[in-house]
């Protein structure tokens, strides 16, 4: 199965499919669950909402769960969880079950490593979570509801993931990773200086960071946005060229088509 991290689901579209919310009580099973020897059919987000667990992998590694805190497990792995804290009149944990791709239709996960991804579930993000499970009850569920929610708490994990390792390895150009991020027309080494480093260092610090160098980095994710654009139909192409800081139509297109192998109006015409 193919692994795109936390931090690059960020800005990766994906599909999630098959979903299932469902409330837990461990304390009427014995406190235990297990999928060794039965690889998991479906990814898993588990929230311990009213207990701690540890969760054993196949291969001995351990994972301690506190109270409050959401993990993450990927389709096909195998581990058994023990909980503490249960009770018999009261909901445990909630699961979520799900299916999930890429764009072209292949399976990828995270992380093959069971781990805590939110540390301590907030209290918005608790509703909306008590009210995906509360489909579970429904003859007929609704299915966008529970989406949603999954879509919801990836995409905190991958913001938390992603301003982690720049917050931390990359804190010396931070400021230079959000000005990119959020599409500046500033240049290279105007960045830098913002940084307080040299041009050569950014360029170095930045590719560790993301695998490409500034220019194209900018560049692919403008591009990334202008297929969408196109696709809307609500804007002409000098428009959308103008919105991303492209210096003109021309320089928009050639752009265009160096990351497409197509112009703009041939790729829109594909998408007809």
């Amino acid at each position: 199965m193919n692994i795109i991290p936390f931090e690059e689901m960020y800005y990766t579209n994906f599909i999630i499919t098959e979903v299932l919310a469902n409330p837990q009580n461990w304390f009427e099973s014995k406190n235990f669950y297990s999928c060794i020897g039965r690889p998991k059919p479906s990814h898993t987000l588990l929230w311990f909402k009213n207990c701690r667990g540890r969760i054993t992998c196949k291969d001995g590694t351990v994972v301690e769960v506190h109270k409050n805190q959401l993990t993450y497990m990927s389709k096909d792995i195998e581990y058994s969880i023990e909980f503490f804290d249960t009770a018999p009149d009261q909901i445990d944990c909630i699961v979520f079950h799900f299916q999930l791709f890429d764009t072209d239709g292949n399976e990828f996960c995270p992380t093959l490593t069971p781990s805590v991804c939110i540390k301590n579930v907030d209290v918005s993000m608790a509703m909306a979570i008590d009210m995906a499970a509360d489909e579970f009850e429904k003859n007929i569920v609704c299915v966008p509801e529970i989406t949603s929610v999954i879509y919801r708490i990836f995409a905190y994990i991958c913001k938390k993931q992603r301003q982690s390792i720049a917050k931390n390895k990359f804190s010396y150009i931070r400021a230079g990773i959000e000005l990119l991020e959020s599409n500046s027309d500033k240049s290279i080494e105007e960045i830098a200086q913002i940084c307080g480093v040299s041009e050569g260092y950014f360029r170095k610090l930045f590719r560790e960071y993301s695998g490409d160098n500034p220019i194209d980095f900018r560049q692919k994710h403008r591009i990334e946005k202008a297929k969408q654009l196109l696709i809307l139909d609500t804007f002409t192409v000098g428009e959308i060229a103008a919105q991303l800081n492209f210096t003109d139509i021309y320089h928009f297109s050639k752009t265009f088509k160096k990351y497409c192998g197509v112009s703009p109006n041939k790729y829109l015409k594909s998408k007809q």
